[in-house]
Order: structure tokens, then C-alpha cells, then sequence
């Protein structure tokens, strides 16, 4: 029962929980750079506390704490965000049982967020996790059922609620790097509902074939260039979530080679290299601020392997084959639909935030892993995977005429009626 009348607080609400899931991604990011993710130990709790009632004497102010604890907290407003937009959708688009049985599950699942049963939290993730694969299933049947999408939403951040926590108790790397990656396809799901819901979506008509989609190529393009940056976040959160400061921290050149020997004498020299380094900048007081916290993470006790230089090279390379996918987004749309095309401007300000991604990333290895140019750097490519997610679902689903046709048509009808 999908409705396509518009409304203009919901889709408020949808855009209001996307930024706050972006800031959630930039608190995450900061929590990771600055190597604060056990600052606090515990949870549910926070050092014994209800995680609401933690006295703001212990967290503000606090290093390691304070980024931590606002995490938690930014966590549990995008949660309750994604629960009345979810509800919100089920009252607009469903009846009777259904409604009932929906909007149920909602309250009961947020009255049980200040509870400090981590076994009980444990288990809401698995009764999440298949309420998000039958709504996954759902949404396939039947795309234009928004209610599905909000209840994927919101099953999805109770998953990463709890994978956040897990990470915390079980000293687990790779739930960190599951968490980091499940915090993109959650913030997918919620852009594509501020996006579902905006008034120009139900304003342009959606394609009846594929005729009336713009030339393939272009769609293409879209795609896979997205396709590539999720990868490429998947890296990047491996890389955060080992831990091991900057194996390389030269550019655009890696210890001087355009790509480094792994050999078990070059590895122990570029150690040796870092730990020179670092003492270094330690003497230049560039270690720490003024208030006697880090503030670059050059090192961070673990040595450099050879697992972490390729991770490091992969990185940059996949960086270079996103420029060219995204350029060559901009080149086509601009060739096939015309400069002025809604797609041709999504695709120039998408290249703008890779060159800016690409700086950020430039600068994190140059200035040796400062933990605010690290953050922007993840928030940034946060930005540019919602961006090329938007491209691709607008070239996939909505009759858009290229400018280019439309401009030839409209100078042949010119031709003809003065002829």
C-alpha cells in the first residue's frame, strides 16, 4: 500500500537521521583514529553506569572517553531516528495486524535499549538480523514498499548497535571492520530513503523499460565507480582496524619506490625508518598537544608487516581507478546528456568530493595520521559512496531525456517547419 503522496516532515526526518548517521560515521572514524575504541571497557554500560545517566563530570573533556562515550550516545538518537522513521512509514502504508504487529516490535525493542543485559542485547542483533533479511527479501518483491525499507533501516542499526558493543567486550579486530562496513550499508539504506521520499523523486516518472533510462554506459559508470568505493571503504576500515599507525609516509611515493619491497630486510628497515621518525617528532613536540594527548598517530607500538604495506598500496591503487571510473562518469554524462542534465551535475560534484577524498587521504599520510584529517577523510568517502549510490538509482529507475537529444530533436523540427 505504498502511497506517493509527499510529505514534507517526513522527509525531513529521513535527510535529519542521514546527517546525524554521517556525524555517528565521523564520531566512529574519530574513535578509531585516535585509538579510543576500549577507553571505555565496559558495556552495555559505560564503566558501570546506565550508558544515559553516565555523569558528565567522567566523560566530558575526557580523551579517549569523551569520543567514545559521544559515539554511544550519537548511536542511540540515530536509533530512535530510524525507529520513528520506520514507524512512521508503517502508519502511512499499512493496516490492521501488520501495523500492529510492526509498530509492537518498534516500542518493545526501544524500551529495552537502557537494559544492561549484553545477552539480551545479543540476541535482539540475531532476531534483527532475520527481520532484515525477510525485509530484504520484501523490498525485493516490491521496491516502492517503503515500510520494508525502514524496517531494513532499522533492523540494520540494532545489528550495528550491538556489533559496536561486541567489539568493545570480545577484543575483536575483525567485528570492527564488519562494524565499520555495516555503518556504509545502513547509511545507503537511509539515503535511499530521504531520496524515495523527496518530492522530486515522485515528481519524475519512473522507466517502463529500459528504453527510457539513460544509455547504459552512463548507468553503468555510475554503478561500478559506486561499487569500487564501497570496496575501497571496506579497505580503509581493515586498515583503521589493524591498528598499526602508518606503514608508509611518503606520497605519492612509498619509501621511496613506486611500490616498496616487502622483504623481511626492507620491512625491518622501514621499522627502523618509523621509529626514528617517530622520535623525531617527538623532540619537535609534534607527538602531542598542548594539553599532552596524541595528536598524529605515526605509530602506535605495533610494527609494520607486510600484510600492511600491500593493504596500504591496494589502497592507493583502487584510490586511482575510482578517479578515472568518476572522471569518466563526468565525461559521458556531460557527452551524452549534456552539461545542464541532473546527472551531469550530481557527477561533477561527485568528482569534487573524490579530489577532495583524495587530498584528505594525501594529507593523513603526509602529516603523519593526525586524527581530524583521518576522520574527515572517512566522513568524505562516506559522502562519496551516498553520492554515487544517488547517481546510480536515479539512472536506474527514472525517464530522464538526455538535453543532447532533446537540443538535435528540437533543431530538426526547426529545420522542417521552415523548410
Amino acid at each position: 500500500m505504498a502511497t506517493e503522496k509527499h510529505n514534507s516532515w517526513l522527509h525531513r526526518l529521513a535527510i535529519f537521521a542521514v546527517l546525524c548517521t554521517l556525524i555517528l560515521i565521523g564520531l566512529g572514524g574519530l574513535v578509531t583514529s585516535r585509538e579510543a575504541g576500549l577507553a571505555v571497557p565496559d558495556w552495555p554500560t559505560s564503566f558501570g553506569y546506565n550508558m544515559f545517566l553516565f555523569p558528565l563530570d567522567q566523560w566530558l573533556g575526557k580523551f579517549g572517553i569523551f569520543e567514545e562515550h559521544s559515539h554511544r550516545l550519537m548511536a542511540s538518537l540515530v536509533g530512535l531516528l530510524t525507529a520513528a522513521l520506520a514507524g512512521w512509514l508503517w502508519v502511512r502504508e499499512s493496516t490492521g495486524r501488520a501495523r500492529a504487529f510492526a509498530l509492537g516490535g518498534i516500542i518493545i525493542t526501544l524500551s529495552l535499549m537502557g537494559v544492561r543485559a549484553q545477552i539480551m542485547f545479543v540476541g535482539m542483533a540475531f532476531l534483527a538480523a532475520m527481520v532484515a533479511a525477510v525485509s530484504i527479501y520484501m523490498i525485493c518483491k516490491d521496491r516502492r514498499a517503503l515500510r520494508w525499507w525502514g524496517m531494513l533501516a532499522y533492523s540494520l542499526v540494532i545489528v550495528q548497535g550491538v556489533l559496536g558493543g561486541l567489539r568493545v567486550t570480545q577484543l575483536a579486530d575483525q567485528i570492527g571492520i564488519f562494524h565499520g562496513t555495516l555503518a556504509q550499508v545502513f547509511l545507503l539504506v537511509l539515503a535511499s530513503l530521504a531520496l524515495f521520499n523527496s518530492r522530486w523523486w515522485k515528481r519524475i516518472r519512473a522507466a517502463a523499460s529500459h528504453k527510457e533510462l539513460v544509455p547504459r554506459v552512463v548507468r553503468s559508470h555510475f554503478f561500478y565507480a559506486t561499487l569500487l568505493i564501497f570496496l575501497q571503504l571496506i579497505i580503509g576500515a581493515t586498515m583503521r582496524h589493524q591498528h598499526a599507525g602508518l606503514p608508509v609516509w611518503d606520497f605519492p611515493k612509498a619509501h621511496g619506490q613506486w611500490w616498496p619491497a616487502t622483504d623481511a630486510a626492507s620491512i625491518a628497515s622501514y621499522n627502523a625508518s618509523r621509529t626514528a621518525l617517530q622520535t623525531s617528532l617527538h623532540a619537535d613536540n609534534r607527538i602531542y598537544d598542548t594539553q599532552g594527548n596524541p595528536a598524529v598517530f605515526l605509530s602506535t607500538g605495533n610494527p609494520i608487516s607486510k600484510q600492511h604495506i600491500s593493504m596500504h598500496m591496494i589502497h592507493r591503487v583502487m584510490a586511482v581507478l575510482i578517479l578515472g571510473m568518476v572522471l569518466g562518469t563526468v565525461i559521458l554524462a556531460h557527452r551524452k546528456l549534456g552539461a545542464a542534465h541532473v546527472l551531469s551535475r550530481l557527477s561533477l560534484g561527485w568528482l569534487g568530493l573524490i579530489l577532495v577524498q583524495a587530498t584528505l587521504g594525501a594529507l593523513t599520510v603526509l602529516k603523519y595520521k593526525p586524527a581530524d584529517i583521518a576522520t574527515l577523510h572517512v566522513v568524505c568517502g562516506a559522502l562519496a559512496l551516498g553520492t554515487g549510490m544517488m547517481g546510480a538509482l536515479i539512472s536506474r529507475n527514472k525517464v530522464l531525456p538526455s538535453l543532447v537529444e532533446i537540443s538535435v530533436n528540437k533543431a530538426e523540427l526547426n529545420m522542417e517547419a521552415t523548410a
